[in-house]
């Protein structure tokens, strides 16, 4: 990445989300039906990562599957930790997985990434 657009980035996105992050325990809105409803068709036992989970909203929707959430923001990682989640700090860009190992990905409301392509456009 461009080292100015890291920079604008680090500077409008990140730190904006680590200052905000305390805040988003309260305003946690109920999962959309559809992804819920994803979440809920996958085979018990089932691997599925969720890329960008914040506060691990999602994480938790299926008990009958292993979830395992990553984000950018660590304030944001603490508050899922805190939930009981399994998750990690990381960059959405530069995931630490193998390629094909989970049976399903979400990203919701952030920057995509696939276990195939671990760049965007």
């Amino acid at each position: 990445m461009d080292p100015e657009a890291a920079r604008l980035e680090r500077q409008h996105v990140h730190q904006v989300y680590e200052t905000t992050a305390p805040y988003f325990s309260d305003l946690q809105s109920k999962a959309w039906p559809r992804v819920r409803q994803f979440l809920q068709d996958q085979k018990p036992g089932s691997l599925i990562a969720d890329i960008g989970c914040g506060t691990g909203k999602y994480l938790k929707v299926n008990s009958q599957v292993h979830s395992l959430g990553c984000d950018y923001c660590g304030p944001l990682v603490e508050i899922a930790r805190n939930r009981g989640c399994e998750v990690m700090v990381c960059d959405n860009l530069n995931l630490p997985f193998r390629d094909q190992g989970f049976d399903a990905i979400i990203s919701i409301g952030g920057k995509a990434a696939s276990p195939h392509d671990h760049t965007l456009p």
